[in-house]
């Protein structure tokens, strides 16, 4: 009898807590009433001493041969703290905010189902838990964390069993030692060691509020990812406690102006000292294939025994480490660090990364986290447009004069004076390629102005530049902050005859026998072959160049041809060598670990002396350290010792086309930043019958697609490479009806891009979809692009996978999908 009466009492308390929730969710337990008297057996059979231990399985990360290099497991500090160790403030803050009535009910709370259920059937689904501590301990660990009716109610009724068996007080240190505070942090003595620094013991209300706001979304609420949410919780926070009266509202105006935490305070036996290990977990925690939210990834990642797949080439990582060292004096005192990272063309597989002067000094990778102004290394970009959208050719010749006044309006200054590096003045015209080589500011301004720098950017983005950049005057100059992974891949595009591939460390995860996900390279054409073969071969004499006449020559390989520029920022703040082979494309940067320095000794500056500046950069301590100094010679080390071994692949010389003209471009001739032309660009336009307007465009191979201004007006936007979205501006037909003579057509093969070679010009077939070309001659073809999952593995010993693009020795790199 005494059994039946506790049936139907329990029966009672988990139907109230539902039917007040609505009308709504009165039909929901209507459904589920054939269940209840299950439900309520388990909760008078389910043992009380819920399994808070958490299966803990190490993760193992393995190079790209398959060696293990690291392992990822929970050893979090999770001790255990009794609640008379914990204090009074982290206690009443926890309760405050989770949990009020915890010392008055019985388990569940149903005014705070009923508040919960009202918000959700509003919502038109689940919004708010209504949980209490001993429901939330419950979830921890027996239920598990999916917030749906269905848990609810088996979690209700283990929760009332569970308040029969243990007090309150031991249910609250159960829950205080297992609730998750972000950052791999369980229970309040682990929490308070990473935020602040201390034992939980010594934990004051301001310091508890930030941590009970924590609670309910830890990604959300993160103070150092996320630190105005996390501000405005506490603040919340700190509401509930003047409500709950533990503090008062003065006291609270003190605790709300304590600054939040900017870093956590990792034990070093939990996060290796390596920044591609950390780059690779990071990336993991933030893919959502992993879990929903933070906290889940955090518990697949350290605790779900998963095995994952890197591109990490270790033998190109200790010859990268070698040339920093070797090459850069990083015990320095003027705060002065390098950072290195390669991408493997063709796959995009990042094979080594230098992040700074390690790991367990430095928390921060410079080649991922953070973009520095690039300088002269921008460049490409802008001569990549020049051909590409205005069917410009190296020869052609452009305004060498400098220094140089160009109107600014909207801008600052206006006008805006520029001038080359150290003051050097010039005059008359040079070729493109000899601006490019002799790095003129006042000519890539002008040719920038030419090609219309909405173009610049457009090509920039397309080759691998996500980070935000404007159609700005001083744009070809290099004065946007981009990460020396982002360059490392966009000269990867040249390297790979114009075809991109998403830069990647992650090749493969699985748990045993279950394959998570497989990294998709997914290739696509970002230039034509015509125009990354241009640049490259303008690249490529910007190394291989007599002294004087280039800025890279620092960077030279003994035995492999290669091309890179060079990119000094203002002041000597940051210098950059970003390069490639037809193996391997590398970015090496050089700057300040704290902001920016500059890299030049100055008598006036008060923080150091020149004994600093000399032990610091050596004979560049005076002159100043730019890009064709210490990054060249990092670079030059580096891929000499790379290459050491691996068989010489010449780049595939482009077309000659026709002979170069000068351009008429002054300083303010174009009176807008972006191109005005209908065509994209002055080379195509023809104006038909003589009247001073343009009637149609040449075909030559179109500009980039702006989703926010659509094409020029004589262009209509295309899907060229197939993947349903708008992505080229191509000529419309003639107004006779006639065929441009400079357009060619084919049909390839749908899976492969290919190159078509003509009389009047090459087509380009990518996924299906043909685009056009500048006119090219030949029998060079492009490489091929293939989608198996293979690995290529680049070492001292072994090549990257190539395609022999012709029957002669010139060989194309080969697009492959990693593993």
């Amino acid at each position: 009898m005494r059994l039946l009466l506790r049936w139907f009492y329990g029966l009672g308390q988990l139907a109230i807590a539902i039917a007040l929730g609505a009308g709504a969710l009165a039909l929901t337990l209507a459904a589920l009433a054939p269940s209840l008297a299950d439900i309520w057996g388990a909760k008078t059979t389910t043992s009380a001493d819920v399994d808070l231990s958490i299966l803990e399985q190490t993760t193992k990360v393995y190079d790209a041969k398959g060696e293990l290099i690291a392992e990822l497991k929970a050893e979090i500090d999770r001790e255990y703290l009794p609640l008379s160790q914990m204090s009074p403030a982290i206690i009443e803050t926890v309760l405050a905010v989770e949990d009020a009535k915890f010392y008055e009910h019985k388990g569940i709370n149903v005014a705070a189902i009923t508040r919960a259920a009202v918000t959700n059937v509003s919502a038109g689904g689940i919004e708010q838990g209504g949980s209490t501590i001993t429901q939330q301990l419950v979830k921890l660990g027996v239920v598990g964390d999916e917030q749906v009716l269905e848990r609810k109610l088996p979690e209700a009724a283990i929760a009332m069993r569970l308040e029969e068996q243990m007090t309150k007080d031991e249910i609250l240190e159960r829950y205080l030692n297992a609730v998750y505070f972000g950052g791999g942090a369980y229970g309040v003595q682990a929490a308070a060691e990473l935020y602040f620094n201390k034992d939980a013991s010594a934990l004051d209300y301001g310091e508890s509020a930030l941590l009970a706001g924590i609670i309910s979304n830890p990604s959300l609420y993160d103070p150092v990812y996320r630190p105005t949410n996390a501000l405005n919780r506490r603040d919340t926070a700190l509401g509930r406690l003047v409500v709950e009266g533990f503090i008062s509202d003065e006291e609270r105006e003190i605790y709300a102006q304590a600054a939040l935490p900017r870093y956590r305070q990792f034990a070093s036996d939990v996060f290796l000292d390596t920044y591609f290990v950390e780059e690779v977990k990071q990336r993991l925690l933030d893919d959502p294939r992993l879990g929903e939210t933070r906290a889940d990834r955090i518990n697949t990642l350290f605790q779900g025994g998963l095995e994952v797949h890197t591109t990490f080439d270790p033998v190109a990582q200790a010859l990268a480490e070698n040339a920093v060292i070797n090459e850069f004096n990083l015990d320095n005192n003027i705060g002065i660090i390098a950072g290195l990272v390669s991408v493997e063309p063709g796959t995009g597989a990042v094979r080594a990364m230098v992040g700074g002067p390690g790991f367990d000094q430095f928390k921060f990778n410079v080649t991922t986290q953070k973009g520095r102004p690039t300088g002269s290394s921008f460049k490409p970009f802008a001569l990549a447009a020049a051909f590409e959208t205005a069917g410009l050719v190296p020869d052609d010749r452009i305004n060498a004069s400098s220094p140089c006044t160009f109107d600014n309006p909207g801008g600052f200054p206006n006008p805006y004076e520029a001038g080359d590096y150290n003051g050097s003045r010039r005059s008359g015209s040079l070729t493109i390629e000899d601006h490019t080589l002799r790095s003129t500011n006042c000519g890539y301004i002008r040719l920038s102005n030419y090609v219309g720098m909405n173009n610049v950017v457009e090509i920039a983005k397309r080759l691998g530049i996500e980070s935000e950049i404007d159609a700005v005057l001083t744009l070809p100059l290099g004065v946007y902050d981009v990460t020396p992974l982002e360059m490392a891949n966009a000269y990867a595009t040249f390297a790979n005859d114009g075809i991109r591939v998403e830069p990647h460390l992650i090749t493969r995860v699985s748990r045993g026998d279950e394959v998570l996900f497989i990294h998709d390279p997914r290739p696509f054409r970002a230039i034509q072959p015509q125009t990354a073969r241009l640049v490259t071969d303008v690249l490529e004499k910007n190394i291989n160049c007599r002294a004087g006449a280039c800025t890279g020559r620092r960077a030279q390989l003994t035995n492999h041809p290669a091309a890179g520029k060079t990119g000094t920022g203002q002041s000597n703040y940051d210098a950059w060598f970003v390069g490639y082979t037809a193996q391997l494309a590398t970015a090496v940067w050089v700057g300040g670990q704290e902001g920016q320095i500059s890299m030049r000794y100055d008598r006036n500056s008060p923080d150091f002396t020149r004994q600093d500046y000399l032990d610091a950069f050596g004979d560049y301590a005076d002159a100043g350290v730019t890009g064709g100094s210490i990054p060249s010679e990092i670079w030059g080390r580096f891929m000499n010792d790379y290459m050491a071994g691996l068989p010489v692949v010449e780049f595939i010389e482009p077309d000659r086309g026709r002979r170069g003209q000068r351009l008429a471009v002054e300083e303010n001739e174009v009176p807008d930043i972006v191109t005005t032309s209908p065509c994209g660009g002055r080379n195509a336009e023809v104006d038909q019958d003589g009247d001073g307007d343009v009637d149609w465009c040449r075909d030559l191979g179109g500009v980039a697609y702006n989703s926010a201004s659509g094409c020029p007006s004589l262009l209509i936007a295309r899907d060229t490479d197939g993947d349903g979205r708008l992505d080229r501006c191509v000529s419309r037909a003639r107004p006779d009806g006639s065929v441009d003579p400079n357009t060619t057509t084919t049909t390839g093969d749908p899976d492969a891009p290919t190159t078509s070679e003509g009389d009047g010009g090459s087509t380009t077939t990518v996924d299906g979809a043909t685009t056009v070309a500048p006119s090219t001659t030949g029998s060079t073809v492009a490489p091929s692009t293939t989608a198996g999952p293979t690995t290529t593995a680049a070492t001292t010993t072994q090549a990257p996978t190539t395609t022999a693009a012709t029957t002669t020795t010139t060989v194309a790199t080969t697009t492959t999908a990693a593993p």
